[in-house]
């Protein structure tokens, strides 16, 4: 194909994209859902968008959605996904990008102590910092859900254990991770959780120690 053919198909799935956005705006959730099946990633993931902002977008869509070979379309759709739809097998996906939208988007569902263990994974070990921010701030959701349920069986106390093992280790990563393990820790009831921000105190990135002085309310230097 000539450099103007792609052009073309460049700018003929650009205004595909713009039909869908539209399309969302104006509650036209049958011309959404005709875009799911487009060639273009870009498109599919607007069509998603679209028939959430509807209010049509069903789960079947959603789960198929999961399994699109383009990472931009899983993203959108581990995004959008309702609380029914399992995401965990997500955060062992190829693409980092996939992977730091699952963990985001579980971190949403702060009550669940399901994917602790799996998240813990992600925020031990994975490649991608983004990734492992995105774990640790999860975990750190989750642990705050699960405060708010202690009373409910025992099964949060052992989630909450494993998350909090993990964000202590966390403190050792690199700054921004440093700083979501610090809002993780201070939901904790626990001695080494408050002696870990305290000494946040004198971390030496400045954000950090910044986002310590506030969760303490005492000034920083």
């Amino acid at each position: 194909m000539s450099g103007g053919g792609l052009g073309e198909a460049a700018d003929d799935a650009y205004a595909r994209r713009l039909e869908a956005v539209v399309a969302g705006h104006r509650g036209e959730a049958a011309v959404a859902e005709r875009l799911l099946s487009d060639s273009a990633a870009a498109v599919r993931a607007a069509a998603l968008g679209a028939l959430a902002r509807c209010g049509e977008l069903q789960v079947a869509q959603v789960r198929r959605a999961l399994g699109d070979e383009a990472a931009a379309v899983r993203c959108r759709a581990a995004e959008l996904a309702p609380v029914e739809v399992e995401l965990v097998r997500l955060l062992s996906d190829p693409d980092a990008s996939v992977v730091e939208a699952a963990a985001a988007a579980l971190g949403e569902r702060d009550r669940d102590p399901g994917p602790v263990e799996e998240l813990c994974q992600v925020a031990r070990g994975h490649d991608d910092p983004l990734c492992r921010e995105s774990a640790v701030a999860a975990l750190g959701a989750i642990a705050a859900g699960l405060d708010a349920d202690a009373d409910a069986d025992a099964g949060p106390d052992a989630a909450q254990a494993m998350a909090l093992e993990v964000l202590l280790a966390a403190m050792e990563d690199r700054p921004q991770i440093r700083r979501r393990a610090l809002l993780g820790l201070h939901q904790f009831d626990d001695d080494r959780a408050a002696d870990a921000v305290r000494a946040a105190l004198e971390d030496r990135d400045r954000q950090v120690r910044a986002v310590a002085g506030e969760l303490l309310g005492v000034p920083v230097h």
